[in-house]
């Protein structure tokens, strides 16, 4: 392969992964809401700062190489 197809990505597997991460997220708030007995607040504070968490290495990442030089 060379690597203008390696850089592809297909539709399809952007919508399954939106898919997949949309039913994971319904899931997730109906087990914090009703299983774990947290508020919609609790839940939607509790949501932010885990995609803080996850989103802050990524964009320091970024940040420290560059975006012309990311693999």
């Amino acid at each position: 392969m060379d690597d203008k197809t390696d850089s592809k990505t297909d539709f399809g597997s952007i919508a399954v992964a939106i898919c997949v991460a949309a039913y994971i997220a319904i899931m997730l708030a109906y087990l914090a809401q009703y299983d774990l007995g947290l508020t919609a607040a609790q839940t939607r504070h509790l949501s932010m700062l885990a995609a803080l968490s996850l989103a802050l290495p990524v964009a320091l990442d970024l940040l420290r190489t560059g975006p012309g030089d990311a693999r």
